[in-house]
């Protein structure tokens, strides 16, 4: 009889941890701290209805910009577009889903020293699109003189918003951060 009531409590113990993890697991997913994350980046195209349900059609939300709207005078990129994508995957993994107070600083800083240098090498065919170089360029020279989560989390916006309106990704989860908006 002892031995019945500890396999039946242990039961229940083990059955409502489960249940807390299940639940604790639904709200994390369903928070947004970065506020892009349940965001899905699809190229050129917005899921329809008729999509969703297995039909075949496709509504373009927003064409990539053509690449020679940045270029830049050394070989390392061999457009913006790559660019811009490259340093937003890398803001992404560091910083992305509240990692920005625990990042590691030096890989920050020299990142964005890279990125500064970088930008000095680009020559910009937008007048907009330069302005939100020369804010990044600006982010990223903060960051170069203090560990500054704030730049950080700016740059990785910027690199966000940019990476939406230069390779064509659905508008839907930008920031807002950007005078460019694609053209």
């Amino acid at each position: 009889m002892k031995n019945k009531k500890r396999v039946i409590l242990s039961t229940l113990i083990i059955l409502f941890i489960a249940l807390a993890g299940w639940g604790g697991s639904i709200l994390y997913t369903k928070g947004d701290s970065a506020g892009v994350r349940n965001s899905t980046l699809t190229p050129n195209v917005e899921q329809t209805n008729e999509e969703k349900d297995g039909g075949t059609s496709s509504k373009v939300i927003h064409e990539p910009t053509s690449k020679d709207i940045i270029v830049f005078s050394t070989n390392e990129f061999e457009n913006g577009h790559v660019f811009i994508e490259e340093f937003h995957g890398f803001y992404n993994d560091t910083l992305g889903w509240g990692k920005a107070n625990t990042a590691d600083y030096d890989k920050q800083q020299a990142t964005a020293v890279r990125i500064v240098e970088l930008i000095k090498s680009a020559e910009i065919q937008n007048e907009q699109l330069n302005g939100d170089f020369k804010l990044i360029e600006s982010y990223a020279n903060q960051v170069i003189e203090s560990d500054d989560p704030d730049s950080m989390l700016k740059l990785h916006r910027l690199f966000h918003d940019l990476d939406i309106y230069l390779n064509g990704y659905s508008r839907a989860d930008s920031f807002g951060v950007t005078e460019f908006k694609g053209i």
